[in-house]
């Protein structure tokens, strides 16, 4: 009888165990490092342990579904694939994340302008002193990427990349130009954010100023800068319901030149 329950154990040898082991580890690694840059999921209020275990979740239900690795943890060139894991996880976070850097940014600007770049509160996120304005659109394009399902399209987008660059493949597939572009629409969404509030507070001083010309007599820096505030407030306001879908056309246009589509040029 003992014979039989030792003839029915199945065999494992040491490289099954570390391609298992492997099979695991590579998903995992950018899981995580995509989870840790991604926005929403890299706020300082979320446990790094959260982060840890969801990325192991979805490492482990990857696992049947990719081939096996070309390379154990035991190889030579364990490093550089554990490298390129990092560096395509950090990559897609980075790029996510310049989106609200977008929002920041805009909003930054829109206080610089309105007057309003004094206005200064303690972010117990971040850690610091943060402008008013910027804040605000940072936490209202949070609360929009969670409406949109931003952090399930996060998930899907690291699933999805196991795909176009898989693991063990050339180490040269993120194009740093691709980032660099990335980089560059940033700044082209925070102009075209910032745009209609800037251009209203550009006329209302325009106008200030003829008043200010025209008649002298009047004090109208006693109340122009409660007019600007107030303009640069109203546009903005007017502008909120059109954040939904900036936000979401904003998320398609980064992804379409990071490294999620390598060959985008």
């Amino acid at each position: 009888m003992a014979d039989r329950q030792v003839e029915s154990v199945i065999p494992l040898s040491s490289a099954q165990i570390e391609l298992w082991i492997a099979s695991f580890v590579w998903p995992f690694l950018r899981v995580l490092a995509m989870l840790s840059t991604a926005p929403v999921f890299d706020n300082r209020t979320i446990q790094r342990r959260l982060r840890v275990g969801l990325a192991a979740l979805i490492a482990i239900l990857l696992m049947p579904l990719l081939p096996p690795p070309p390379q154990t943890l035991n190889s030579a060139q364990a490093i550089p694939i554990m490298l390129q894991q990092i560096l395509i996880g950090v990559s897609m976070g980075f790029g996510m994340r310049l989106v609200f850097a977008a929002f920041e940014m805009a909003g930054d600007l829109l206080g610089l302008q309105m007057g309003l770049a004094f206005s200064m509160f303690v972010d117990p996120v971040r850690g610091g002193q943060t402008p008013l304005i910027g804040s605000f659109l940072g936490v209202l394009a949070s609360l929009v990427f969670l409406v949109i399902d931003g952090h399930l399209l996060v998930i899907a987008a690291v699933v999805n990349s196991f795909e176009l660059i898989p693991i063990g493949s050339n180490l040269d597939v993120v194009n740093p130009q691709n980032i660099a572009s990335a980089g560059s629409i940033m700044f082209m969404l925070a102009l075209q954010i910032a745009l209609p509030v800037l251009t209203a507070v550009l006329i209302c001083n325009i106008v200030l100023g003829m008043l200010a010309r025209a008649a002298p007599q009047l004090n109208i820096m006693s109340i122009g800068f409660s007019i600007t505030i107030g303009m640069g407030l109203w546009v903005l306001l007017m502008g909120l319901p059109y954040f939904i879908s900036g936000i979401d056309t904003a998320m398609e246009r980064i992804l379409n030149v990071s490294v999620l589509n390598p060959t985008a040029r």
